[in-house]
């Protein structure tokens, strides 16, 4: 059974965090970053060298079957360390569905052309080493700075996805950071599974959405029934559009998922059924959806694709960043003294349960001490204890992962 039992004092307790996370909290590691500064990186295999952090392509098919209509290219993914910027760039080709292209091993290069294909675009995935393609997240924060491209048929995202991105695997399972579109604002975009009862203009890039997918039935995604947490953030009137520098962030947690715009919480969801539990993939990608291009059929029957959108835009980062929680779930922790809470300050993990249980004399937390502790089970006081004006003492109820 889970008890909280503490005494009155100037501190904060919280069954459930739903700010965003303190970055300076000691209990989170700074696990995976990329600022783009640096310099000499170029692309060999598809495979950022030489930091091998990045993926230049993802997936085992040129486009899904979903109404894509890019190829992605390691050469549109632009390392560009004198800015500090990743840029990843869509282009129109008019010669793209006459061609052949390069394409990862997996894929055979010279992939034959199609004639619904008329974009180059990028997209980078934390790299999944070679043998067991094992993805490099199980739960954590993710946050990336970025501008948005802004046009017909853009449709970019920061997400997370099965190490298998196959929709017909069992296990898929996806969480969707930021994913703007141009049909983001259309009532009746196929690929929403809910109506959007706020949309202004199609179009209008001041709204996004967020979202969590899981596989529950063993089979192919059903995207009308295998979507849950559905959100449409709206950037307020006074500020940019998704064409600007925003923020996007998630905290994904066994009991929780949390979504940020800006450090401001937009979206939260808490159905464990529902959560993702396995390792994900992290992916930042510049798609073209069906929204810039002309499809109609032919005298024949016959789908006949032509480009509506014939340009270039960017999709630009600033930064990526992720931190993971410790977790020592297994460990009971006992503080007796101010000695001890200073040496749990400096370990900082997830516990089963945390104690305080002073032997002589109080423990106290300094004016302007930062403390947070994240229990699985338990958190009690059993003594004197003193928390002084102006300190921040913080106790998280955290499940752990299965």
């Amino acid at each position: 059974m889970k008890k909280f039992v503490y005494l009155c004092g100037m501190m904060l307790l919280c069954m459930n965090m739903m700010a965003q996370i303190d970055l300076n909290d000691k209990n989170w590691d700074r696990v995976f970053h990329d600022e783009f500064t640096e310099t000499g990186r170029y692309w060999q295999n598809w495979i950022s060298q030489p930091d091998q952090k990045w993926m230049g392509y993802s997936g085992s098919n040129v486009i899904d079957g979903m109404g894509w209509y890019q190829v992605y290219q390691y050469a549109n993914n632009l390392f560009c360390p004198a800015e500090g910027k990743m840029k990843i760039v869509g282009e129109y080709c008019d010669t793209l569905w006459k061609n052949s292209y390069p394409l990862p091993g997996w894929l055979e290069n010279n992939y034959p052309s199609s004639d619904s294909l008329f974009y180059f675009s990028g997209e980078i995935d934390s790299y999944r080493d070679s043998t067991n393609h094992v993805a490099k997240f199980q739960y954590g924060y993710f946050e990336i700075r970025c501008m948005l491209p802004k046009h017909e048929g853009a449709h970019s995202g920061f997400w997370l996805q099965g190490a298998d991105t196959c929709s017909s695997d069992a296990y898929y399972e996806e969480i969707d950071i930021v994913e703007s579109s141009w049909s983001a604002t259309d009532t009746m975009a196929n690929w929403l599974p809910v109506i959007n009862p706020n949309a202004y203009v199609l179009g209008d890039m001041r709204y996004y959405s967020t979202a969590i997918c899981h596989n529950l039935h063993g089979q192919y995604v059903d995207f009308d029934t295998d979507i849950y947490a559905m959100v449409y953030p709206h950037i307020p009137n006074n500020q940019e559009d998704v064409s600007g520098w925003h923020t996007y962030s998630c905290e994904w947690m066994p009991d929780h998922v949390y979504f940020y715009l800006d450090g401001n919480l937009v979206n939260s969801y808490f159905d464990k059924t529902h959560i993702p539990k396995h390792h994900l993939t992290l992916k930042t990608n510049y798609g073209i959806d069906g929204y810039g291009v002309n499809r109609y059929k032919d005298s024949n029957g016959h789908y006949i694709y032509t480009p509506k959108w014939m340009d270039t835009d960017t999709l630009t980062v600033d930064y990526i960043r992720v931190y993971q929680l410790n977790w020592d779930c297994g460990t009971d922790e006992l503080i007796t003294c101010q000695n001890d809470l200073s040496s749990f300050i400096l370990h900082p993990s997830v516990k089963n349960s945390v104690s305080i249980a002073p032997i002589n004399g109080t423990i106290s937390v300094g004016n302007t001490d930062k403390i947070t502790f994240r229990v699985a089970d338990s958190f009690e006081i059993t003594g004197p204890f003193q928390a002084n004006s102006g300190c921040e003492f913080t106790v998280i109820r955290q499940d752990c992962p299965e």
